[in-house]
């Protein structure tokens, strides 16, 4: 079960990693510019100097004692540092190259800010969601870069007027506007159409472009997300299982991208659509994206999830429509011929 996966993921180790590599790579950095820049230790032993007077005459006159030689000291400070910034540029190193590296800089690699978990671990987790659900190796397979139209007729389709080639086209040309976008517009994504049409694989399309980019996707089917999910959390009397489902069921809500996939799959009831409706408005809300993937029709959809949903979605979602042939099946005729 994907909670059990997630409970399983421990951070500590990670960030102790992170902490020591960003620690021996501000070493490295400080070693090398001592050896080019002589100076920079000079004025690096001047502010060590000048920072122990200090501290020796807080201690000595107590700290509301001695401000003019305080502050006399922190302007010399002050100084020495703008003139290492100086020294810095003029020999080509940005003037932030000696300052401490941190991953991530809200929570400088402690995974903590305000006793609250940093986004930062929201992402490793969900990325080692991907890594432990062998979504990743998929992703690998299936991106923007391996997705092909060999399979999509180029007829004009029943009385669309359109070929399912010139339509998957368009698909494709319209999820890689809505990833160039991503972080300035509030778009929202919903393909349906029959199955073996390229749906799942151009949601790893997006899934993938995100991920490699920093956002956080969470990439769940409808049966996950209602049954392994939404039902323990809010359903479930253990104590135990709620707390197992509760950093997920949070980031359903937080996550960059939400994908649903599969929608139509689930067991239908009340609850599901209840709760389908609470996490399309929310989102909509919180301005986070969503992407659903469904094989049922837009009529389909109105008369399973209500017409409460659906106005949702077409008021607020792009519609990407896919029909034709199954190209599984028209993959594997041609290959037996």
């Amino acid at each position: 079960m994907i909670l059990q996966t997630l409970e399983e993921i421990d951070t500590t180790e990670y960030l102790s990693r992170r902490r020591l590599n960003n620690e021996i790579l501000h070493s490295d950095r400080i070693t090398e510019v001592y050896e080019k820049l002589p100076k920079m230790k000079e004025l690096d032993n001047k502010i060590s100097d000048i920072t122990f007077s200090l501290i020796k005459s807080r201690l000595k006159n107590g700290q509301t004692g001695s401000d003019n030689a305080s502050g006399e000291m922190e302007k010399q400070v002050s100084a020495i540092s703008q003139e290492k910034k100086q020294l810095l540029k003029e020999n080509g190193y940005p003037e932030d190259y000696l300052d401490l590296i941190y991953s991530c800089p809200i929570c400088q690699d402690w995974g903590e800010v305000n006793g609250q978990v940093c986004s930062c671990i929201k992402k490793l987790r969900i990325q080692e969601l991907y890594q432990r659900s062998n979504l990743t190796t998929l992703l690998e397979k299936e991106n923007f870069d391996t997705f092909s139209y060999e399979y999509y007729s180029k007829e004009p389709y029943k009385n669309l007027g359109i070929s399912p080639y010139e339509n998957v086209k368009r698909n494709v040309e319209n999820a890689l506007k809505f990833v160039e976008n991503f972080d300035n517009v509030d778009d929202n994504i919903l393909m349906y159409g029959g199955p073996g049409l390229g749906k799942t694989f151009l949601s790893n399309c997006i899934a993938k472009a995100l991920l490699d980019s920093g956002h956080t996707v969470l990439y769940l089917s409808s049966n996950e997300l209602f049954s392994e999910i939404l039902s323990i959390y809010i359903m479930s009397k253990s104590e135990t299982e709620k707390a197992l489902a509760k950093p997920i069921y949070e980031y359903i809500y937080s996550s960059d991208l939400l994908i649903i996939d599969d929608l139509g799959t689930e067991v239908m009831s009340s609850f599901v659509r209840s709760q389908l409706f609470e996490i399309i408005n929310k989102r909509i809300q919180e301005q986070k994206s969503t992407l659903i993937s469904s094989n049922l029709s837009l009529g389909e959809l109105q008369e399973s999830y209500t017409e409460r949903v659906m106005s949702r979605i077409v008021d607020k979602y792009k519609l990407y429509p896919f029909y034709g042939d199954d190209i599984r099946k028209t993959r594997f005729i041609k290959s037996q011929n």
